[in-house]
């Protein structure tokens, strides 16, 4: 941390101006000061303040989306091992240095340090002291009516040891959440209750960390974090411009469908009458007997496709079969007429 000046030493430092103990001269100026401010770093103020400002989003175009996808997998996946269910939402996306990030953590929880070959530096993912506690009272067999207590207390090597299927599991969502991007091969390194032992990138490097709201049953279950360096997803930047947003990918559904059910088949049928009869008389039929249909030769076919009347036709014979003549779209009104003329 740069060194920051109290009230008392700016005005020794403005005396000394004064009385010449120390010079403003560019030239040999260093000769005279203080030791501690020989060794003090320059700042850009405007790239300190541009970081800070700066989310995850802006900074990588679409990361977001990845995030998002990830959360869903992860969802489910604890869902379906656990029997439970549970959803995953993210909460929002930052930028920080490591090591501010790592004290955000207040030192709870459990930490699984991932690999993510081919990509450098490897992530990391944090599950707080509730998230940890409520997974390991479900894993080792809790009601779902029971009542969820968080001790406050560290984590014991043998809970860090339960948890550690699950935190395996992440590696296959990180995997196919990062599928549009790159073929990444996550896997598991080890998994930390102290953060004193977490190191992964230099303290000043910067990450972007996201943050989920875990919850199992509609109830609050915990918060999760993932933090990964910045230098990891730069190289990948284009890739993810060219990710197909949420919006054109819905378009992009609407016009599959479109273009597919124009072709399915369905089924055509030329109705020349429609009649109503009892069982009783359907089951007296015999070979022999006819059926008047109250069809009017005169009055165009009813033409339906499956079982919805949409036009109207004209009976008649082509190349020695029967064909019929469209003459109309039916319509309700039409057809009120034409029974009004009989």
């Amino acid at each position: 941390m740069e060194p920051i000046l109290s009230k008392e030493e700016i005005a020794d430092l403005l005396v000394a101006l004064k009385s010449g103990d120390i010079t403003t001269d560019s030239v040999d100026s260093t000769a005279h000061q203080a030791p501690r401010f020989l060794h003090a770093k320059e700042v850009d103020l405007f790239q300190v303040y541009q970081r800070a400002t700066s989310g995850g989003e802006s900074r990588i175009p679409n990361f977001d989306i990845i995030i998002d996808m990830f959360a869903r997998n992860f969802g489910t996946s604890l869902t379906n091992t656990l029997q439970r269910s549970f959803s995953v939402e993210r909460a929002e996306i930052t930028s920080d240095t490591f090591q501010q990030s790592l004290l955000d953590l207040n030192n709870q929880g459990a930490v699984g340090i991932f690999s993510t070959d081919p990509l450098k530096y490897g992530c990391i993912f944090h599950f707080d002291i509730s998230m940890a506690f409520t997974l390991l009272e479900i894993m080792l067999g809790s009601s779902v009516d029971s009542d969820s207590v968080t001790p406050n207390r560290t984590l014991t090597a043998i809970e860090i040891n339960i948890l550690k299927s699950t935190m395996m599991g992440i590696a296959k969502d990180l995997k196919k959440a990062f599928s549009p991007i790159t073929s990444l091969h996550p896997s598991l390194t080890k998994i930390e209750n102290n953060f004193r032992l977490i190191n992964i990138v230099e303290a000043e490097t910067e990450v972007l960390v996201a943050s989920f709201n875990v919850s199992v049953g509609g109830e609050n279950a915990g918060q999760m974090r993932f933090i990964i360096p910045y230098l990891t997803v730069e190289p990948f930047r284009e890739a993810f411009k060219q990710i197909v947003t949420v919006t054109q990918a819905a378009y992009g559904w609407t016009n599959t469908f479109t273009r597919e059910a124009v072709e399915m088949e369905c089924s055509v049928i030329a109705r020349s009458g429609l009649l109503e009869m009892t069982i009783r008389n359907i089951l007296q039929l015999k070979p022999g007997d006819i059926v008047d249909l109250g069809y009017d030769p005169d009055r165009p076919l009813n033409i339906v496709v499956e079982d919805q009347p949409k036009f109207f036709a004209i009976p008649g014979e082509r190349n020695g079969r029967k064909a019929f003549h469209v003459t109309q779209r039916y319509n309700s009104s039409r057809l009120g007429d034409m029974h009004g003329n009989n």
